[in-house]
């Protein structure tokens, strides 16, 4: 399956998207972590901790008259992330589009961008964490997805950010979207914000302090607390997105 998490920075996005990682390769699924915000989350989550960098190098990428910036030579997204990817646990491959706030390295960009855009081996499923916000999320960064998770918490003023990206979500009508609630303490209107977006909830998944804990440590909580209400909420997410999968594939 290929699937894409967007939603506002906070949401939970990074956290859910790596432990969706990590228990759909326990699954003996072959995954490829991508990374596509800018700010770090998604190497802590899927159990890899702190790196400096995951990126592929600038020298793969140049600047070409009336083509802008193309790869250097031709090279195969499949040989990109056999060379590049690191390894994480329970066997994923992760590959990020690079920490570096102040300045943009477009060549490992575009090699980046052809690893989105390419890589469809068979046996492999996709889990990206696309960038935190309304508009970045959809430049390009999700065309790889045929199921796509708006993560949001439920609060009236998260609604309002959920609502712009639900609007950008129109410009992929093949790919299924569903809702993830997020940090869900007793009382919230699990109903009133689906029906608000007109989308199905795929999971709601619950305030957790043993996840939060794991978090402010930089541990993935799938390691630090497996059976913990929000890791185990996680895992049922996993399965409706498999069997979602699963529905869209053979239609």
């Amino acid at each position: 399956m290929r699937v894409a998490f967007v939603g506002k920075g906070g949401s939970g996005k990074s956290t859910i998207a790596g432990t969706v990682a990590r228990v759909h390769a326990r699954s003996r699924t072959r995954v490829l972590a991508l990374d596509v915000d800018t700010v770090p989350g998604l190497a802590f989550s899927v159990g890899l901790g702190r790196i400096t960098d995951a990126g592929m190098p600038e020298e793969l990428g140049e600047r070409r008259q009336g083509q802008g910036w193309v790869l250097r030579e031709e090279i195969g997204a499949d040989t990109l992330v056999a060379r590049y990817a690191l390894d994480a646990p329970d066997g994923i491959r992760f590959l990020q589009l690079g920490k570096l706030p102040r300045h943009v390295r477009p060549g490992s960009t575009t090699a980046f961008r052809h690893v989105v855009e390419s890589f469809r081996p068979p046996g492999w499923s996709i889990i990206g964490d696309l960038a935190a916000g309304t508009r970045q999320s959809f430049a390009g960064w999700a065309g790889f997805a045929s199921l796509l998770c708006l993560v949001m918490e439920p609060t009236q003023t998260a609604l309002l950010s959920a609502r712009r990206l639900r609007r950008l979500t129109e410009t992929m009508p093949e790919a299924i979207v569903g809702l993830v609630l997020s940090k869900v303490r007793n009382g919230a209107s699990v109903e009133e914000m689906g029906a608000a977006l007109g989308l199905p909830v795929w999971a709601v998944v619950p305030y957790d302090a043993e996840v939060a804990a794991a978090e402010r440590a930089g541990v993935a909580p799938i390691d630090a607390a497996p059976e913990s209400a929000g890791v185990m909420a996680i895992t049922g997410l996993v399965s409706t997105l498999s069997a979602l999968d699963q529905g869209k594939t053979t239609t």
